[in-house]
């Protein structure tokens, strides 16, 4: 079309026009509606496209003056328009293309009563991740017995995993028990619950090596000492009873917890040093170290939220 001839019901003004026709959306865009689109003026009387579709927006406000049409089709440019119609009640449609399913929300987790041991451990690790840089002192204790313990012989380890270590231990046990349970006891009985797990814990070396199992049961009964001197407000003498009544409500759930998450612990961690000993080129004691500091909070996370899995069960 040439700029001097006016726009007839055969012919359109292709560089003066966009496209009328409408674009069907496309990677699951069903609810994608145009309401307003700026388009270049055509180069004709009144300024409108022939025969535009119904529906479609076009410019407003511009009327026919003598003179000015014919001048209009001389400008080579296109012209912005005054007025925007909007488009309204456009028909939504199906998807054209193909596309993967959109990820479905987290299941909402089972009360502590019907907690299982992999929804336990779930929530250690949420838990964790949450409060990761509160947590990170839990690790300090575990990572230094670990160390410790590779570089002395078999009988020095023994002897400070019972006292040395086993008081560390049971400090960590008590500071996880605060932060997880959100309870603050008197400073009485932060200290009761740490002499009932350090007593509770310096058998277990001797247990598990003349042989496994004993260790394993004498640490399933009494895992739940601390958490219980933490929240509940019992002596010292009828913690002992309580923890052992807590660990009948579901032995296999408490002994399998605490199994799965030593197990859990003692595969990252040695991943993770075998990591940091080859990425890093640091001696192998460093990168057990790291990766006990980083790992070993989980167990006892786990053991307090384990407390309230057992207390559901018996109430």
């Amino acid at each position: 079309m040439d700029d001097d001839d006016s726009a007839r019901l055969d012919v359109d003004p292709l560089p003066r026009l966009p496209e009328q026709h409408r674009q069907r959306a496309v990677k699951r865009d069903e609810h994608l509606f145009l309401v307003g689109v700026e388009m270049a003026a055509p180069a004709c009387v009144r300024r409108i496209a022939p025969h535009p579709r119904p529906r479609l927006g076009h410019l407003g406000g511009l009327g026919q003056r003598r003179g000015v049409a014919r001048l209009l089709a001389l400008v080579t440019g296109p012209l912005l328009p005054v007025e925007i119609r909007l488009v309204r009640h456009i028909p939504a449609h199906d998807t054209t293309i193909p596309s993967a399913p959109m990820a479905e929300p987290r299941p909402a987790a089972l009360p502590p009563a019907e907690r299982t041991i992999g929804q336990l451990v779930a929530e250690s690790i949420r838990f964790y991740g949450e409060h990761f840089w509160e947590c990170l002192a839990l690790g300090i204790a575990p990572a230094i017995a670990t160390v410790v313990s590779a570089n002395v012989s078999q009988w020095t380890a023994i002897v400070l995993t019972a006292t040395v270590f086993g008081a560390l231990l049971s400090a960590s046990y008590v500071y996880a028990g605060v932060l997880v349970l959100e309870n603050v006891p008197v400073r009485r009985r932060l200290v009761a619950a740490w002499l009932c797990g350090w007593v509770a814990f310096a058998p277990v070396p001797f247990l598990v090596r003349a042989y496994v199992l004993p260790g394993l049961i004498w640490v399933a009964v009494f895992a739940l000492l601390v958490p219980i001197l933490v929240v509940e407000d019992v002596s010292v003498r009828a913690a002992f009873p309580r923890a052992w009544r807590l660990a009948r409500a579901d032995l296999v759930h408490q002994a399998g917890s605490l199994f799965t998450l030593a197990v859990v612990i003692f595969l990252t961690q040695a991943v993770l040093a075998f990591v940091l000993h080859g990425f890093g080129d640091a001696a192998v004691w460093v990168g057990y170290f790291l990766a006990g500091v980083v790992v070993s909070p989980l167990l006892f996370i786990g053991a307090a939220l384990l407390y309230v899995d057992q207390a559901a069960r018996v109430e």
